[in-house]
């Protein structure tokens, strides 16, 4: 019988793997120079947790399921109501700001489609505790440097949803409304905007896009909505705090974000050639979502890079991700050799990437192996040398070959 993987999935060979790890470690080396600290929430969590805040369009997808004892669960669609979570439940009495971050499997029941799968991955951070415009800052700074760190060209937009809620408080528009008006923006749907009869002054606003002359048009179109007025305040705050750390962006008052959570500064990261709005990344403040479940108001402003396309972007620019090493490959020269070349190579690997020949091959054969896996020697080892205390020395990239003591060959590796 065959058996395929489950649709919306993928198999990673282990050179694409090489790639993600590398990718990875570099992300989650900035994120520790900014003092963010690693944790894991669970794969699955109670229904309940996604349904409160994160919106109508996570709670329409996600892997839903009842347990033995009839409990709703669901696997877990996103990462940051259950940070959430878990500060409420744990962490509540920690020294304040938490700087936290999580690289995990999400799942999402959604059509697969180019950059869009049911498991996926997503590499993000919250930063819990602050309120002030540097914190909003530091996150924007911390997305920003690390796509930095890996060479992948980018265009970071932020916006203050803020600024979108006040327009809509401001003309009276009901908060049922309000959630359908967003999730259009979000999406870019011109079409469902007309549907619910928005008038031309918010396809004007979230028309604005550009520098900071942006905020000067903005406040024309908004001098009479005290909200939408304080929202600007606060983000050319942000703003002038970039300036300062020498980050480049573009004001986009049209971002809305697809989860209901947040409640100011919002922002994305977008790289040309990727579809679905070429968004790689994607986060914001959420004032109010760790009170639901801890009662408590603590401020939180965070982001998530969607790490598939992050991957995907840096293969599109061509940015290369080093390759694996292996030091050295042990060849027995004769089955009776076997069991010494393996003390050899046990011996090397406390500090060496070492690899053995298994296969029972022949010598040539062992050396198309390594000279396939990219090994930058080979190690034969014979019994005429090994009863004089040496092993021959084959360099892989030129070819030469010299003699050396047992005890040299680590030296030779350095």
């Amino acid at each position: 019988m065959k058996i395929e993987k489950p649709k919306g999935t993928r198999d990673f060979a282990p050179e694409e793997m090489e790639a993600r790890k590398y990718i990875e470690r570099e992300i989650a080396g900035m994120f520790t120079r900014y003092g963010f600290r690693q944790i894991r929430t669970p794969s699955f969590e109670h229904v309940e947790l996604f349904e409160k805040k994160s919106g109508e369009e996570i709670s329409t997808h996600m892997y839903a399921f009842e347990d033995k004892k009839g409990r709703m669960m669901c696997l877990r669609p996103e990462e940051t109501a259950s940070v959430c979570r878990m500060y409420a439940e744990t962490l509540r009495t920690k020294q304040k700001p938490l700087k936290l971050y999580y690289f995990d499997p999400m799942f999402r029941y959604e059509e697969p489609q180019k950059g869009r799968y049911r498991e996926f991955w997503q590499m993000g951070l919250e930063l819990i505790g602050p309120s002030g415009p540097e914190s909003d800052a530091e996150v924007i700074s911390v997305a920003y440097e690390s796509l930095k760190k890996i060479g992948v060209q980018n265009v970071l937009e932020i916006g203050h949803l803020g600024v979108l809620k006040g327009f809509l408080e401001d003309r009276n528009v009901p908060e049922a409304d309000q959630r359908k008006i967003l999730a259009c923006i979000d999406k870019n749907d011109i079409e469902g905007l007309r549907k619910l009869s928005v008038e031309k002054a918010l396809y004007e606003l979230i028309g604005l896009k550009g520098g900071k002359e942006v905020l000067a048009k903005a406040e024309k179109h908004l001098k009479n909505c005290e909200r939408s007025m304080k929202s600007l305040t606060e983000l050319r705050n942000i703003i002038d705090t970039l300036d300062f750390l020498g980050i480049e962006y573009l004001i986009n008052l049209g971002i809305a974000r697809g989860l209901e959570y947040y409640t100011g500064m919002v922002f994305e990261i977008r790289v040309a050639g990727l579809g679905a709005q070429n968004q790689i990344c994607g986060g914001g403040r959420y004032d109010n979502l760790i009170e639901l479940f801890s009662g408590l108001s603590v401020p939180a402003v965070g982001f998530a890079y969607g790490f598939d396309r992050v991957v995907e972007a840096a293969q599109l620019q061509k940015i290369e991700t080093p390759a694996r090493t292996i030091d050295a490959v042990i060849a027995p020269a004769s089955p009776e050799m076997k069991k010494e070349a393996f003390k050899i190579a046990a011996a090397l690997r406390k500090d060496y990437v070492v690899d053995y020949d298994l296969m029972d091959r022949k010598l040539g054969k062992i050396l198309e192996y390594a000279a396939e896996a990219k090994a930058r020697y080979v190690i034969i080892v014979g019994a005429k040398d090994l009863a004089l205390g040496q092993v021959t020395l084959r360099d892989m990239t030129s070819g030469e070959q010299k003699i050396i003591k047992i005890e040299e060959i680590g030296k030779a590796l350095k």
